[in-house]
């Protein structure tokens, strides 16, 4: 099988509610290929995780009509791009284009008080079966939140536990400052088998990709998945330098570190209380502020994490930089994340 890199990777601002998707997909295609020095000509392989028509078609629109070996369409990023290293890994493609758009995600909506209730659900059992208590989950949030006061054009702030704690109760334990908001975005990639001179050494590679498509999450399904990509990577979760995980609520995370064997069972609390997991900690985690900080996405999350991933193995953080960073995780759909796929991609240099 080839070696996949990531050429190129480009994100739009977290909400943008006035753009037309097609404009965004049009910015994030343009984006991607542009950091990747390639032009639409050389993609022969496209996964697009979107509903939404405009969307697809401003992709297509900058990449052209050239005939392509390669299509996907979905409506999950991780899908999207398990599907986007497959075709290069495999050899159907040299160069693939994944994007993802979602006008929105699980928010505070009627309509959505199912998914609130089952993270509320998720987070008591954490509380109950654990060392975690309220705080512990509020640090989560405070964490997150100061590390997406680091990014360029932050639309957030550095708060404290106690305005978190103060904070609306929405279902208990979860307060309305935990809860990610909606967003609106789009975010794309550029998947190559060769990183050729672009790049050089630093076109990070795709080490592992693994999605298991489960009836039922839960930390055992997390912990197969961390298991698999450990084993197809080589490494283990001491090699791991940093991590995005799909944080929705802080449960999400709380409950991933020892499913990812960051921490041993009953362990989780005691890496929140320490530091372990912020910025200048051993293993920072979501260096990018998460999903509380840029919107809860299904179609552009799990591709906005390699964006952050690659940023900063290549050294472009800015002020939320990670020194020596080598080895990425990504995970989306949790420990605590209802039904749906649970997709873990590990990147390095």
């Amino acid at each position: 099988m080839a070696q996949v890199h990531l050429l190129g990777v480009a994100a739009t601002p977290r909400s943008r509610p006035g753009a037309a998707p097609s404009d965004l997909a049009r910015e994030a295609v343009a984006g991607a290929l542009d950091d990747a020095g390639l032009t639409a000509d050389q993609v022969d392989g496209v996964a697009i995780a979107a509903t939404d028509r405009s969307f697809v078609g401003g992709a297509e629109a900058v990449l052209g009509p050239a005939r392509r070996g390669y299509n996907c369409r979905c409506g999950l990023g991780p899908v999207a791009l398990d599907s986007a290293w497959k075709a290069v890994s495999a050899g159907v493609s040299d160069v693939v284009v994944c994007l993802g758009f979602d006008r929105g995600g699980p928010g505070l909506l009627a309509e959505d008080r199912p998914w609130l209730e089952a993270q509320a659900a998720a987070a008591r059992e954490l509380l109950q079966h654990s060392g975690a208590e309220e705080r512990h989950l509020a640090q989560v949030a405070v964490k997150n939140l100061r590390h997406g006061s680091e990014a360029p054009g932050a639309t957030v702030g550095a708060v404290g536990v106690d305005e978190v704690l103060a904070s609306e109760t929405l279902l208990w334990p979860l307060r309305r400052m935990m809860v990610a908001p909606p967003a609106y975005s789009a975010a794309a990639l550029v998947l190559a088998a060769e990183p050729g001179a672009r790049r050089g050494p630093k076109a990070p590679m795709v080490r592992a990709s693994v999605m298991l498509d489960a009836s039922s999450n839960g930390s055992a399904e997390t912990s197969r998945a961390a298991r698999l990509a450990y084993f197809s990577a080589g490494i283990g979760p001491e090699d791991i330098d940093l991590a995005e995980i799909e944080d929705p609520t802080p449960v999400e995370e709380i409950a991933a570190y020892e499913a990812l064997e960051f921490a041993p069972e009953g362990a989780a609390a005691e890496l929140v209380e320490s530091g372990f997991t912020t910025l200048g900690g051993v293993l920072p985690v979501n260096a990018s502020g998460g999903a509380l900080c840029q919107g809860f996405s299904r179609g552009a999350g799990g591709i906005r994490q390699l964006v952050e991933l690659s940023l900063q193995l290549r050294g472009l953080a800015g002020r939320r930089q990670v020194p020596g960073v080598r080895v990425g995780l990504a995970l989306s759909g949790g420990p605590a994340t209802p039904g749906g796929p649970t997709a873990l991609t590990i990147v390095s240099l």
